[in-house]
C-alpha cells in the first residue's frame, strides 16, 4: 500500500480519448523497455508471493533483510552469493529457503516471479536487472532506482493491515520518517479491530449473497465516521460495544 502520493496515471484531467484515437497534442512517445515512461506515476500493488519462487542476490545484511521479508510473506527463497557475510543461519531452518555459495547465474531467474539484486558488485547488480528485464521478471536492485521495476515501500503493520510509504526510490529515508510518525498514530489494537470488521463483512455477504445495497448498508453501519475515530484513539471497549450492538442489529 502506496499511501499518502498522487497516484492517477493521467497527465491531467482531460477525459481519455475513444480507443484507438489520440490527440496530436498527446502522441505517446516510444521508451524502451523497461525505462519510465515520461510523467508516469507507479501503480501501487500488494503481491501475494506466497509459494512464488523469488530470487535474492547478495550475502550481506541488506540481502539478509530482503529475504527476511519474502520468507515472511510465504515466498519460496532462493540465495545466491559467492560469499555469506551476514548470518543466514535463521533462514536455513525456514522451509522452502536455499542457498546457493557462488556467483549469480541467469539461469537462475529461470521460473522466478521476482528478483532482487543486494550485491555490492555493480556488474552482478547490471546482469541481475538486465537478465531479469529480458525475462520479464520483476526486479529491484538496491540503491538503485534506475534499475528497478518495483519499489519495496516503507511499511507499518498491525496485524493484517498493512500501511506502506512510496516516494518511487526518490527517497527511503524521507518514507521511514513517514512511516515512524504515522506508528505512533496506529497502534496495535487496530489488528483487533480489523479481526472484528473481517467478522463482519463475512456475516453480511452470508447474510445478504445476492441484495449489494443491503451489504452496503450494513457495512457503512458496522463502521460510520465516529468509530473510525474509535479504532483510530485506542478506545476497543467502545468498539466492541458497538460491533455487539450492530451483530445483534442483524438478526433483528
Amino acid at each position: 500500500m502506496r499511501t499518502g502520493e498522487q497516484v492517477s496515471d493521467r497527465p491531467d484531467n482531460r477525459s481519455p480519448l475513444p480507443d484507438g484515437m489520440e490527440s496530436s497534442t498527446r502522441k505517446r512517445t516510444p521508451h524502451k523497455r523497461g525505462e519510465t515512461a515520461p510523467r508516469s506515476h507507479m501503480y501501487p500493488a500488494v503481491l501475494k508471493l506466497a509459494g512464488r519462487r523469488c530470487l535474492v542476490a547478495g550475502g550481506g545484511e541488506i540481502a539478509l533483510r530482503k529475504a527476511s521479508e519474502l520468507v515472511r510473506c510465504g515466498a519460496r527463497v532462493r540465495l545466491v552469493a559467492p560469499e555469506w557475510r551476514a548470518d543466514f543461519a535463521s533462514l536455513d531452518r525456514e522451509p522452502g529457503v536455499s542457498r546457493d555459495t557462488r556467483p549469480f547465474r541467469p539461469s537462475d531467474l529461470n521460473g522466478v516471479f521476482l528478483v532482487v539484486a543486494a550485491t555490492d558488485d555493480a556488474r552482478t547488480q547490471e546482469e541481475v536487472w538486465s537478465s531479469a528485464d529480458r525475462r520479464g521478471t520483476l526486479c529491484n536492485v538496491v540503491d538503485v532506482p534506475k534499475r528497478c521495476n518495483f519499489f519495496v515501500p516503507a511499511t507499518l503493520r498491525r496485524g493484517s493491515l498493512a500501511v506502506s510509504v512510496s516516494t518511487e526510490g526518490k527517497s527511503p529515508l524521507l518514507a521511514v520518517a513517514v512511516r515512524d510518525r504515522l506508528a505512533s498514530l496506529l497502534g496495535p489494537h487496530l489488528a483487533q479491530g480489523l479481526e472484528r470488521l473481517a467478522a463482519g463483512r463475512q456475516l453480511v455477504r452470508a447474510l445478504y449473497p445476492a441484495d449489494p445495497d443491503s451489504r452496503r448498508e450494513a457495512n457503512l453501519r458496522l463502521l460510520p465516521p465516529e468509530v473510525v475515530d474509535q479504532l483510530l484513539e485506542g478506545d476497543i471497549q467502545a468498539f466492541e460495544a458497538h460491533w455487539k450492538r450492530w451483530k445483534s442489529s442483524l438478526s433483528a
